[in-house]
Parts: structure tokens; sequence; C-alpha cells
């Protein structure tokens, strides 16, 4: 059970008392006692008189909590339209309830836990000796390179200003014939999950490398098998869910990542494939939805195939339909121009360049954004992207300036961003060839400049 706060969910009137106390502990551990004093006392004060006056009204919702909701028919009808609508709050004014565009905007700059909970090694685990004495949660959490997560990591993270960490996770290596997910593997995600709510953070946990290219992937865009992966993600996210029913708004579930068909192409899928992400997306939704507890509204991630931003893909898919009101985001991944994000190794049909121009690197940006939008946003479905980043080129100005004008674009159609955080071990700054900007074995930045420049375009 979560014992820190976020074990119990209160009515959103109530956040204010929560939200004070996860900001005095951050200030805590960065601001000295003078200026904390003065910081508590105004806070406070005005979280008192924000609970009196919600006291009244709000005790009927406390004690409601997080009941499971039913629809009135209890059935699940196809959509009638490629769009299934949500409210877009108008700018510059509330809407009734906290909706999924509220909680993207709150987000603020997002940071990937990745090549941690998500490695995998095709199921090579064996015995405990097999693994040098460790055990198997500590060896697939470092085998990709990374040390094992720890609290003062996330909450370095959260004092650099970051508002949501998305935690990547694979079940493929850790389940049995059944889809049973082994309890010491949920055990050391909630562990981690409790790291990001204890820092007042959005927690986005997904489904990783269960999807993909390679030949691991078990969850595919697959027409022909639809009804047996529909099962068997079924089976997954029932567990998932009721591990974290009692888990109120900041853990978001995200069904999957980077689902590709059985082809495992990126793109020039065909429309079958899109199909079949539709209905795995529904099959998620509800999923979650009959899991109990705080499910029942929870806010949920439903991807695009391949996470990916091609116009065939935005268009061919389809919002789930959902028991729930206003509680569904759009994800997709989005790079940017690919000669600027990645290292010269990894192509081979154009040259990569470590500078970044406002035209050539910065234009495209602009016009994704605006799909991104026109698809989505303007449609009443809120957008996350849930992976971007360049790597590391000793061009850190550079990074800088893309860092800034890429989060800045988001943010002005409203669509929250997550910074592909792969991390290693790298002695200095310059020795970084990949995506990490975070330092995870000595807790600090090797690329402070990078964080600042998400966290100040995040916050506008």
């Amino acid at each position: 059970m979560y014992a820190s706060g976020y074990g119990v969910r209160f009515p959103h009137c109530f956040r204010s008392l929560h939200q004070t106390w996860a900001a005095m502990h951050r200030l805590r551990r960065i601001t000295p006692l003078r200026f904390r004093v003065g910081y508590a006392v105004k806070t406070i004060r005005k979280s008192i008189i924000i609970f009196i006056a919600a006291a009244i009204t709000g005790s009927l919702l406390l004690a409601v909590g997080c009941a499971d909701t039913e629809t009135e028919t209890g059935e699940t009808s196809a959509p009638a339209s490629a769009v299934s609508e949500q409210t877009a709050p108008a700018t510059g004014q509330e809407t009734a309830g906290f909706t999924a565009f509220d909680a993207v905007r709150e987000m603020g700059a997002g940071w990937n836990l990745g090549n941690a909970l998500d490695c995998i090694d095709n199921k090579k685990k064996g015995v405990l000796a097999e693994l040098g004495g460790i055990s198997p949660e500590e060896y697939y959490e470092t085998y990709w390179g990374n040390p094992l997560t720890t609290a003062a990591m996330i909450n370095a993270v959260a004092d650099a200003g970051f508002g949501a960490v998305r935690v990547p996770v694979t079940y493929a290596d850790h389940m049995d014939g059944n889809f049973l997910i082994r309890p010491e593997w949920l055990d050391r995600v909630e562990q981690v999950v409790n790291y990001v709510l204890d820092n007042d953070m959005y927690c986005v946990i997904n489904m990783h490398h269960d999807t993909g290219s390679g030949s691991w992937p078990w969850l595919r865009a697959d027409p022909e098998n639809i009804k047996q992966l529909e099962d068997e993600l079924r089976t997954v996210w029932l567990q998932i869910a009721g591990r974290f029913a009692d888990y109120g708004d900041r853990l978001i579930f995200e069904g999957f990542s980077e689902i590709l068909d059985t082809q495992s192409r990126w793109n020039g899928s065909d429309t079958a494939a899109y199909g079949a992400v539709n209905r795995l997306n529904q099959v998620f939704v509800d999923t979650v939805r009959g899991a109990g507890g705080c499910n029942a509204d929870r806010f949920l991630i439903v991807s695009t195939y391949a996470a990916g931003i091609d116009q065939d893909m935005l268009d061919a898919f389809v919002l789930p339909d959902d028991s729930a009101e206003n509680r569904l985001i759009a994800g997709v991944h989005y790079y940017g121009t690919i000669p600027f994000a990645w290292r010269q190794e990894q192509v081979s049909w154009t040259d990569t360049y470590p500078d970044w121009d406002p035209q050539r690197d910065g234009a495209p940006v602009e016009e994704t954004m605006k799909r991104l939008n026109s698809r989505f946003v303007e449609n009443g479905i809120p957008v996350i992207i849930g992976e971007f980043g360049a790597k590391n080129k000793n061009n850190t100005e550079d990074r800088v300036s893309f860092a800034k004008h890429y989060t800045e674009t988001a943010k002005k159609y409203g669509i929250a961003c997550f910074w592909w955080d792969d991390g290693g071990k790298y002695e200095k700054p310059e020795l970084v060839d990949n995506y990490a900007i975070f330092d995870r074995t000595r807790t600090q930045w090797y690329f402070p400049q990078v964080a600042a420049a998400l966290v100040t375009a995040a916050a506008g």
C-alpha cells in the first residue's frame, strides 16, 4: 500500500493541502531555513482557507472517494467516427472538473527514466546463480548499463523543476506462459513510482519493449491474431491496474509504446494494422476502467501506430470510447529532424550535423505541432509527446536552442513533452554519446543548461 498520502485519492478540492506538503518537502532540501519559514506560513494560511471553503461541498466527494462508476448500459459501442470528442478548455477559462487538458497543462517539463525498468534480454535470466547472485529485478534494471534507480535520483529531477517523469516498463521477461507477472517485478515498479509521486510529480508508466521491432515483442498490430492479443493485453493490464488501484490522479497509465505490425514497419503500414491498434487501445481503456478503485477515472494515454506522427497514422487513430469523461490523452513520439537529433553512426541515408538551424530544423517542428494541434487538440483530445530529444555531439548550445524551441512550440498548442534520457555511465559530459542529460550515478546533471531550457520553456 502506498503510504505517503497518494495511496488515498482525495477529491480535487483537497489538492491544495497535498501539494503544499509536497512543495514544502522539496523546499526543505534546497532552501535555507529563514526562507522556508515565510513560505510555509503563507502557503499553509492559503491552504487552510481553501480547505475550509471546500470542506462543506467536498465532504460528500470524500466519502465517495474513487469508487467504481458504471455506465447506464455497461456496454461499449463502436465509435461513430475517427474522433470521439472530449471537451477542450477555452483559453483562460476554467473547466468543470479537472480534465485531461488540465493534467497535461499542469505537467510542465517531462523526463524519461529510460533504459532502466524497460530493459530486456529475451528471458535469459535463468536462476539466480546465473545472474551473479543478484535478484532478477536488479539484473534487469541494470542490464543496459544504468545503476539501480534511487529516490535521490528522482529527487534531483524534481529539484531541477521537472513536473513529470515517464517510467518505461517492460513486462515480457517477467511473465509466465499465462501472462502472469512476477509480483517481485511489480513491487519494484511500485517502488520507483512512489519515488516520483513522493515529489508531487506526475508519473507515467507504460508497457514498453513488449512492443516495437526485433524478436521479443509479443504485442503487435496484428489483425490476424487480434483476439488472442486482446486477451493477453487484458490479462496484463488487469494485474497492473489492480496493483495501483488505490493510486490517485498523478499516476497515469500508457497502454503501450511504439507498437508495430508483424513486419516491424515504422511507416507505410496498412489500414488493417492501424485498425488493430485502435482495437487494442479500446481493450486497454476498458480493462483499466473495470479494474476497480481509482482506475474508474484515471488519466490514460492511448498511442497512435508506432507512436508515430505520419499523417496516415494520425488520421487512422480512433479515440476509444470511455466511461469516464475527459480523461484520455493521445500519445506520440517525435524527435525532430533526424540529422540533428541522431549521430552519424546511426544513419546511412543522410549526413548528420551538430548545429541547430531555426529554419532547417525549427520549421519542421512547427509544422508537426500544427498537425498535432489540428488532428487532436482542436478536436478535444489533449496530447503528450512521450519521447523527444537530441543526442550529444558536444553541441550543448545548439541542443539548448533545440530544447527551448521545441518545448515552447509544443506549449503554444498545449502539448506536454518528455525528454528521452537513456542514461549510461560517463566520466564526463563530453563523453556522452546518447540522449542522456542526467548523470544517474552521481545524481547530477551532465547538461544542466539543457535541463534548464526544458523547464523554463515548459513553464512559459
